[in-house]
């Protein structure tokens, strides 16, 4: 298994946000071609739960916010800009996944249901999935106003009046009480919207796409 989470430094990958389409596809080919796979599949991602099982050759990026296979040769990608990338590898089965948690996406449990379509399709057990978490706005930039936290209360602080969100927080927890083991929750605290190696929407607005791409 190979994993790797982009910055800047490799580039804008995402077709939807105003870039050159040519420049974008030399840097996912760039990408597909440092990892050694004969594709890497990317989604049209909507913000919300539906996981993709790819079990063969992609011709068109599906429309979900998950990616699951047990194929070789083949990289699964997952884009953000301060949603969190979630990434999953069940050695046991050799099969990985991809998730995209954003604050939809993590109301929706996207996390969780991605290890159980894992074990769905390929019988892996939770206990031997392990996840890494990549970089993603942290409670320190996340302000958000109180209506949009329904759902999400447990992972929102108040401070001065204001509400933030804590989005690696509320997905960690929802891993860990499905079984998910603590050894096995690999976490990242860099915070997107501050450091600026990485693409940030909060920060910027118009902005690209980094990454979180795993292969077997």
């Amino acid at each position: 298994m190979r994993y790797f989470f982009t910055t800047r430094h490799e580039g804008n990958m995402g077709l939807h946000v105003g870039d050159d389409p040519c420049h974008v596809l030399e840097n996912r080919d760039r990408l597909r071609r440092s990892l050694g796979v004969s594709q890497v599949v990317f989604m049209n991602q909507v913000h919300g739960d539906e996981v993709f099982c790819v079990d063969e050759k992609m011709t068109q990026a599906p429309n979900c916010d998950a990616l699951i296979t047990n194929q070789k040769e083949m990289a699964l990608a997952v884009m953000v800009a301060d949603c969190i990338p979630l990434l999953l590898y069940d050695q046991k089965t050799q099969s990985i996944g991809v998730a995209h948690a954003g604050r939809e996406g993590t109301r929706l449990k996207i996390a969780s249901k991605t290890v159980y379509a894992m074990q769905k399709h390929f019988d892996a057990k939770i206990e031997d999935i392990q996840v890494y978490m990549g970089a993603s706005i942290q409670a320190c930039c996340y302000e958000v106003s109180q209506e949009v936290t329904k759902g999400l209360e447990h992972s929102m602080l108040q401070k001065e009046g204001k509400y933030f969100l804590d989005l690696p927080l509320s997905n960690q927890e929802e891993l860990l009480s499905i079984g998910i083991k603590k050894e096995h929750l690999h976490t990242q605290k860099t915070c997107t919207c501050c450091d600026k190696k990485y693409f940030s929407y909060r920060r910027e607005k118009q902005t690209g796409r980094f990454v979180g791409v795993i292969c077997l």
